[in-house]
């Protein structure tokens, strides 16, 4: 799977009411859709959509014209069409839909005016890590340290690197000693129990 597909891809759950609607999109339909989705996220809605008569087909083209322009901003390079194509084709909108839509979401142009605060930061792709033990042993050959010695300087001056990948193509790579590298484990463990807990409150589900 390339980068560009698992971007679109990434969270398949939330487009499963999106999938019911999008065989009924008609051709015609698409590029209208399109237009008022953009004036949207442009912060300058049309009244017209305000009145559609086909208000559930508005709503799904506009979710995929949303999801794809707010990760515009993630990826250095536009869309490639077979990436949108396959993406289209997981969503069951008609083929005649899939080339319309594809040629449009595809033109690099229908996202310069998206507003700032509707686009997404880069994302973390992969996240590697390994322990890097130089440090401590060229210091406990200097000491001649004893065994419990050696313990000390090896938690001390032992070094956890942490390699990030983003999403836009990205690399960053982060020092942190043991207790720090545990610290973050237990912020991150934390976040997620956190986030696991609000997620069951009624308040936070769609109905």
């Amino acid at each position: 799977m390339s980068h560009q597909l698992e971007l679109l891809t990434e969270n398949p759950s939330q487009w499963t009411t999106v999938s019911f609607i999008t065989p009924e999109i008609q051709k015609k339909e698409i590029k209208p859709f399109l237009l008022l989705a953009l004036k949207e996220l442009e912060g300058n809605p049309d009244n017209r959509t305000r009145n559609l008569m086909n208000a559930d087909k508005f709503s799904a083209v506009r979710s995929v014209v949303r999801h794809v322009s707010r990760l515009r901003s993630a990826n250095k390079e536009p869309w490639l069409e077979e990436d949108m194509n396959l993406f289209l084709e997981s969503l069951k909108f008609s083929p005649e839909c899939i080339s319309e839509l594809t040629t449009l979401l595809c033109t690099d142009k229908i996202y310069e005016n998206i507003q700032r605060h509707l686009r997404i930061k880069p994302g973390i792709a992969s996240l590697e890590w390994k322990i890097d033990v130089s440090l401590s042993q060229t210091n406990i050959r200097q000491e001649n340290a004893s065994p419990e010695r050696t313990k000390e300087i090896m938690y001390r001056d032992s070094q956890v690197l942490l390699t990030l990948n983003l999403t836009n193509g990205q690399k960053h790579i982060c020092r942190l000693s043991i207790s720090k590298f545990h610290e973050l484990r237990y912020v991150i463990a934390s976040a997620l129990k956190s986030m696991i807990v609000l997620e069951k409150r009624k308040c936070m589900r769609k109905d």
